[in-house]
């Protein structure tokens, strides 16, 4: 007679197998995710930096960014006028290294910040995950303007 199905033993050990694939594969998961996560809020804080530059040059005026705790950031014009706004994503970001508790870089109409300062106290903003796997990346915008890519925080 022919066997149909599987016996108690093949079913125990392919289930022994699936759980130790899991194991292994999930915290990977997370990880995979929580990059991604880092990744993609920092871009979108990168691209408000750049679209406030771009502003301040195409209208000749100061345009600031303002960086909240929170991580939402608001685009302003020199009168106060609303450009962009952005609510926080995941909230699994933080901000951390802000000067105050809002960062402001105000963008003159050359591009550039009027700040007299050699180091970027006025325009680093550092970024950090709430996973602990995840290294944090520091955002530099130099007295020029420039926007700094993403660089790994060192540890002190």
């Amino acid at each position: 007679m022919a066997q149909r199905g599987f016996t108690l033993i093949e079913l125990l050990i392919t289930m022994a197998v699936a759980i130790i694939l899991m194991t292994v594969a999930v915290p990977g998961y997370r990880n995979m995710v929580a990059d991604q996560q880092m990744a993609s809020e920092y871009n979108e804080i990168l691209t408000g930096l750049r679209f406030a530059r771009s502003e301040a040059i195409k209208r000749r005026e100061p345009v600031s960014f303002e960086l909240a705790q929170g991580w939402s950031y608001q685009v302003k014009d020199d009168e106060g006028n609303l450009l962009r706004q952005r609510a926080g994503g995941s909230g699994k970001l933080t901000v951390e290294e802000v000067n105050e508790e809002d960062l402001v870089i105000t963008f003159n109409a050359t591009g550039r910040i009027d700040d007299d300062s050699d180091d970027c106290s006025a325009g680093c903003i550092t970024l950090a995950h709430d996973a602990g796997s995840v290294a944090s990346k520091k955002i530099a915008v130099s007295r020029f303007g420039r926007v700094g890519k993403p660089l790994p925080v060192e540890e002190s």
